[in-house]
């Protein structure tokens, strides 16, 4: 059996700098052109709690395109494997989760 790419679309309610630039990066609702893409799979990453109330939105608009898996610091999911580039831009690293102090 070939294994080929999954390609996978992410969405993020707003742009900041550290936002992929990519083709499959998108920010907000999708645009005309999100729907010929032909990919497997939406993920909607919410880092900041204040964009929790445009999830549903979110999901409801690009659910239309592929099926949409939600994730992100803001919704309190375990972050797992690293991926460079893949929610965070080219170049970007993660050295830390959280304040050790809880501050």
């Amino acid at each position: 059996m070939v294994k080929r790419n999954v390609r996978i679309i992410r969405v993020f309610p707003r742009r900041t700098n550290a936002t992929p630039t990519d083709e499959l990066a998108f920010i907000g609702s999708p645009d005309l052109f999100s729907w010929d893409m032909n990919v497997d799979m939406v993920h909607i990453s919410i880092t900041f709690s204040w964009d929790l109330p445009e999830v549903a939105m979110l999901e409801k608009a690009w659910r239309q395109v592929a099926p949409v898996s939600i994730g992100g610091p803001a919704t309190g999911q375990r972050g797992e494997e690293f991926t460079p580039g893949m929610y965070l831009k080219k170049g970007y690293v993660i050295t830390s989760r959280g304040c050790p102090n809880r501050c």
